[in-house]
């Protein structure tokens, strides 16, 4: 096989350069591989190296010596090599730039390890390759690359992308449990390089194949891959059914907005000489991305040393001086979320769907201590729910080893609700038991959710509140700001974990309560923290347990956990094998202010509006009043979700009546993906 330049490609390639030439980048490359990432001017030019903390992993064809590739180092924040040790197995780097070449009826491939963290740091993927189709147009998977693909089995193709001559497309693949393509046309001809952006954002998978945008498909969490799965480029488990040249393979964390993607697109078409074939409405078919604005550059947390340290250093008397005094005013809220479990709302966190209330265990497997929080299918079940008091208990229980329950606001990838300011409140009981107790270790917490999009950033961890064994009346109240899941050097990142204990005592007279309160009297209680502009409050049963000034952390954008944990190492004895221990939980609510409600975030015109009459039967539509193509629709019924509703049209039905209904609206595709309410809407009988 040579690689062969026709005269078209002359033409297409001459063309480009003058153009290329004129943005600064040099038109030599401009067919095959565009100018390599660090070795040409850029100083007008957009390009994804630009912005290094969203790279994971980036290979590039200009980085090798033309001859045999035995080792293809990455670039990224998780660099890895891709390698081959035997010599028969290596794919050839091509002269003229024409790529990394795997040949047809070999198992020509480089490898690296699995990673178990692809389903929180993959979050996109590009992709610039040729396939040789003539002749093999029978063919169904001419692999190009395969995270954590090379045995069988449930959890692989995170992402996988190749070639599929029967159909002509080319085709990105995810497995949440099934397996789920998104594939578009590519040019045939061997001497064309093809474009593939993949991505997932919310509950939807999508692609972008040569400049058109696929369809896209619901998609559920990915599973962490646990098994000794090899990762390639060219194709370990057959023989490759084409011969396949890559340009270059670069993988993504965090979600994408819509001009980021398009700026990809663009810059790789431009990359591979194809940009006369982007749709003519697209932004860079006639001149390639040059500026960096805002859409670059996401929101992520940034940890202010000077200012966690000032905060931190707040007078605990300051912070307790209100402690068993009548909680602060909480006029002007409004529920924005209630789950006071009529039904049983708990859903495996990786099959659940978008509308879900609450999934469980998710990455909380491990928080159980010396119980291990077990899913929802589990036998017998950590997860009880009462039809006539509609409570819901995590049990602790016995079976060959002790096993208890957990459950997020969001699902295992951290799609689903999550909150910023407001008041959290959780009302449960504890089984009634008198010391010694065994070493139960419940919470009710919330992490901040850019920590599962952005494996660099800090993890922000709120406890509202947490208990131990020894004494039900002492209630810990903490904030923590926990080093990144992967290490990354950045001013604005806190490399080591650092903590702050808000609270820390016990509940009772001595500390200015009326009287104990002992978690394990077998009574329900309510605690509840208030977030606010200035200052957030902490509360338990209407006293107040502490106050302190708020900051980013506890401002944070998080989702909610409940746990009920337990450490054998604490208490003064050890549970029962033959017993079980329920936390019960009557409800959980989360409150908004109203006038936070009411502020029109950034991408939208205005709040989104309802329209339709608000009667039984008739249907209520929402103008989102956002220019965006990828919005998340969410119904509430009193604040109660209205499990399954995720369309922008809701039709009333008779439970409906005597409610206010109102919908909440995300803006997916756009830069930080704000998200706005409606007003209420009061429902009437016809």
């Amino acid at each position: 096989m040579t690689n062969r330049i026709s005269r078209r490609d002359l033409a297409r390639a001459a063309c480009a350069a003058l153009v290329l030439t004129a943005s600064g980048r040099s038109g030599r490359d401009a067919r095959a591989a565009g100018p390599a990432e660090g070795s040409l001017p850029k100083a007008h030019s957009w390009r994804p190296g630009l912005f290094p903390e969203m790279i994971v992993k980036s290979w590039f064809q200009e980085d090798l010596a033309e001859g045999e590739i035995s080792s293809w180092q990455s670039g990224g924040v998780k660099p890895v090599a891709a390698v081959q040790a035997e010599p028969s197995l290596r794919p050839t780097k091509l002269p003229n730039n024409g790529g990394v070449l795997f040949k047809k009826g070999t198992k020509q491939a480089l490898t690296w390890p699995v990673d178990k963290d692809a389903p929180y740091l993959h979050r996109w993927w590009l992709v610039i390759a040729r396939c040789h189709s003539v002749n093999n147009t029978g063919a169904d998977n001419v692999s190009v690359l395969c995270v954590n693909g090379a045995e069988g089995g449930p959890v692989h193709r995170q992402p996988q992308v190749c070639f599929k001559p029967s159909a002509g497309t080319f085709v990105s693949r995810l497995h949440d449990g099934k397996l789920k393509s998104e594939e578009g046309q590519y040019s045939t001809d061997f001497d064309d390089w093809n474009v593939m952006v993949g991505y997932r954002r919310g509950f939807v998978m999508q692609a972008v194949v040569n400049g058109v945008k696929t369809a896209g498909q619901a998609i559920h969490a990915l599973k962490p891959n646990l098994m000794k799965s090899q990762s390639f480029m060219g194709d370990v488990n057959n023989p490759m059914r084409a011969d396949v040249a890559i340009d270059c393979v670069i993988i993504g964390q965090s979600e994408l907005n819509d001009a980021q993607i398009d700026k990809l697109v663009g810059w790789a078409m431009w990359r591979a000489g194809r940009q006369a074939d982007l749709p003519d409405d697209h932004p860079y078919r006639k001149s390639p991305p040059s500026a960096v604005d805002a859409s670059d550059n996401p929101a992520r947390y940034a940890f202010d040393s000077q200012a966690w340290a000032s905060w931190a250093a707040v007078d605990t008397r300051t912070n307790q001086a209100h402690r068993g005094q009548a909680a602060p005013d909480i006029s002007g809220y409004t529920t924005v979320f209630f789950d006071d479990f009529e039904t049983n709302t708990i859903v495996d966190d990786l099959t659940g769907a978008q509308s879900s209330g609450w999934f469980a265990p998710t990455h909380l497997t491990n928080i159980g201590g010396d119980a291990k929080a077990q899913r929802i299918s589990g036998t017998p079940s950590s997860y009880i729910h009462d039809a006539e008091s509609h409570t819901l208990s995590l049990r602790l229980v016995h079976n060959k080893v002790w096993r208890t329950g957990a459950f997020s606001s969001v699902n295992n990838n951290g799609q689903g609700r999550r909150w910023g300011k407001g008041i959290f409140e959780i009302r449960a009981k504890f089984p009634k038991l008198s010391a010694p107790r065994p070493g139960f270790f419940p919470a009710f917490w919330a992490y901040g959710k850019e920590h599962l999009f952005w494996r660099t950033r800090n993890r922000l961890e709120t406890d509202f509140w947490e208990y131990g064994a020894e004494d039900g009346t002492w209630i810990n109240i903490s904030q923590h700001v926990h080093k990144p899941a992967l290490a990354y050097l950045d001013p604005q990142i806190a490399a080591a974990d650092v903590r702050r204990k808000i609270a820390g005592y016990p509940i009772d007279q001595s500390n200015g309560f009326p009287n104990a309160i002992d978690i394990y009297d077998g009574e329900f209680h309510t605690w509840y923290a208030q977030i606010e502009d200035n200052y957030t409050y902490f509360v338990i049963d209407g006293y107040e347990v502490a106050r302190c000034p708020t900051t980013p952390e506890l401002a944070a954008q998080k989702y909610i956990m409940v746990d009920l944990g337990f450490r054998s190492g604490r208490g003064g004895v050890l549970p029962d094998p033959s017993e079980t221990y329920d936390m019960a939980i009557d409800y959980i609510r989360v409150r908004q202010k109203e006038s936070d409600l009411a502020e029109v975030p950034a991408g939208f015109a205005r709040l989104p509006e309802l329209s339709g009459s608000a009667s039984i039967g008739s249907t209520l539509s929402v103008q989102p009043n956002v220019p965006a193509s990828h919005l998340e629709y969410l119904w509430y019924r009193d604040g109660v979700p209205i499990i399954g509703e995720t369309a922008a049209t809701y039709k009333l039905n008779a439970r409906d009546a005597g409610h206010r209904i109102r919908c909440q609206v995300r803006a997916l595709s756009l830069l930080d993906q704000p998200e706005a309410w409606t007003a209420e809407a009061d429902v009437v009988e016809r």
